[in-house]
């Protein structure tokens, strides 16, 4: 018994159908993840769009188009300390690492950006994290989680002195 080969559109939307299974079941793992790691509860999904209800923030989604990110934001300008415990958590559901660290570091960035009124943005472990604070609009204070990009390994070669 022969097999049939598929080519032309038929094989391209079999691909294509297979790539989107692929990136739903990926979101899903993330989303599940992000449940685990952080205690927020699974709100709904609209595509590549999840979102969480997270007691200690007003709104929780994540992005799971590349590069991956989660987006925290509250009314208030001066969020509760637990809401940056949230942030840290965040960060280790989606680049691995130390929550503690990602917690100082967000709470440092927001306290920064509402004296300045500037956002400011960071990095710990694999995790970059950008707060700011716009207290005239409906959401005051917000925090964006993502995947650093790696850094390029040093060539230890070139590193040190040239010792002729």
């Amino acid at each position: 018994m022969t097999r049939p080969v598929l080519t032309g559109p038929v094989a391209a939307a079999l691909l294509l159908l297979a790539g989107g299974v692929a990136r739903a079941d990926a979101c899903d793992a993330l989303a599940g993840r992000v449940v685990t790691t952080t205690g927020a509860a699974l709100a709904g999904r609209a595509g590549a769009t999840v979102a969480f209800g997270a007691a200690d923030a007003d709104l929780m989604l994540l992005d799971c188009r590349a590069p991956a990110r989660i987006v925290l934001r509250w009314r208030s300008a001066a969020p509760d300390p637990r809401g940056f415990v949230l942030v840290g958590l965040a960060a280790r559901a989606l680049a691995g690492g130390r929550a503690g660290e990602a917690e100082a570091l967000a709470l440092a960035l927001h306290r920064t950006a509402a004296a300045s009124g500037a956002a400011e943005a960071g990095r710990t472990g694999a995790a970059e994290i950008r707060c700011g604070s716009r207290p005239a609009e409906p959401f005051a204070t917000a925090c964006l989680v993502h995947r650093a990009p790696l850094r390029p390994a040093r060539n230890r070669l070139s590193a040190g002195s040239d010792r002729r």
